[in-house]
């Protein structure tokens, strides 16, 4: 079985949980993880200007971290409107789903709230799973690989 995850990885909080779950889905389910930082505010006709590069240069080494923190993952970044680049990634790399993180909101803080994946269901027909925000430590077993569960690790 092949295929490809496309985890949107932004400059918040939650950037290593959202990957982590990515990459547990990616390994159970046989597919690879490609992480994606789209850098939104830079004008198309100035990436090359040293504000672009440094943005640039930042989400790389952002996107490198949170790749060695699950293991290992390819990594793309990318200057654009975010929907619309994430959705261009998505199909330029053949993904079979695309995972984003999410902010908790209203009342109580039941809801979940994302942007980026309703502007994703116009732009794309590629399945989007919004990850809820973690609230708590998640179960080590929650997502485990049978390699884990086998080995007791």
């Amino acid at each position: 079985m092949g295929g490809t995850i496309v985890c949107g990885v932004n400059e918040g909080a939650g950037n290593c949980e959202v990957a982590e779950l990515a990459a547990a889905l990616g390994e159970r389910l046989g597919l690879r993880l490609v992480l994606v930082h789209v850098v939104d505010g830079v004008a198309s006709f100035a990436p090359d200007s040293v504000t672009g590069r440094q943005r640039q240069s930042g989400a790389e080494r952002m996107l490198d971290q949170v790749a060695r923190g699950v293991g290992g993952a390819e990594t793309r970044v990318v200057i654009g409107h975010r929907g619309d680049a994430l959705a261009a990634v998505a199909a330029e790399e053949g993904a079979d789903l695309i995972v984003l993180g999410s902010s908790a909101s209203g009342l109580r803080k039941k809801m979940l709230r994302s942007e980026l994946s309703r502007e994703l269901e116009s732009a794309t027909t590629v399945p989007v799973l919004v990850a809820p925000p973690s609230t708590r430590t998640r179960s080590g077993r929650r997502l485990a690989t049978e390699f884990e569960l086998a080995s007791g690790a």
